[in-house]
């Protein structure tokens, strides 16, 4: 099963300890899209999606058959206001949107939040302890 509330809460406390030189503070997220949507892919599974905006694409996942996107700020989160086109793409194309080096802090970053926040032993599902 997957937790939205758990992932967010553990994606937030991510990213504000992000202190990366040249990411902007107020808009973490956004700039992070490709970065979170893989993150997502390789921790949970599911797809990787993307959709075009004005300024390129943008990335989300689908996990069990529901669109997920940690991106959207509260105030954007009316998918009336959204025009998501759902198209599949793969890690290797979002992976040309961020340092791969960058991303292995984020993911290690990613891990160690979500052990202290949940308890990974309490993910451990099929698997022998």
């Amino acid at each position: 099963m997957f937790y939205k509330n758990v992932v967010q809460e553990v994606l937030r406390r991510c990213l504000t300890m992000d202190r990366r030189p040249g990411r902007p503070r107020a808009t973490p997220v956004i700039v992070q899209d490709s970065e979170i949507s893989t993150l997502i892919h390789d921790v949970f599974g599911g797809e990787i999606l993307k959709t075009h905006e004005e300024n390129g694409w943008h990335f989300y996942n689908r996990i069990d058959g529901e669109r997920i996107d940690f991106t959207l700020s509260d105030t954007e989160k009316s998918a009336n206001e959204i025009k998501f086109e759902d198209i599949p793409t793969t890690t290797a194309e979002t992976s040309g949107y961020f340092d791969g080096t960058d991303y292995s802090t984020f993911f290690m970053r990613f891990v160690k939040a979500f052990e202290e926040t949940v308890g990974l032993g309490n993910f451990r599902l099929g698997v022998p302890a």
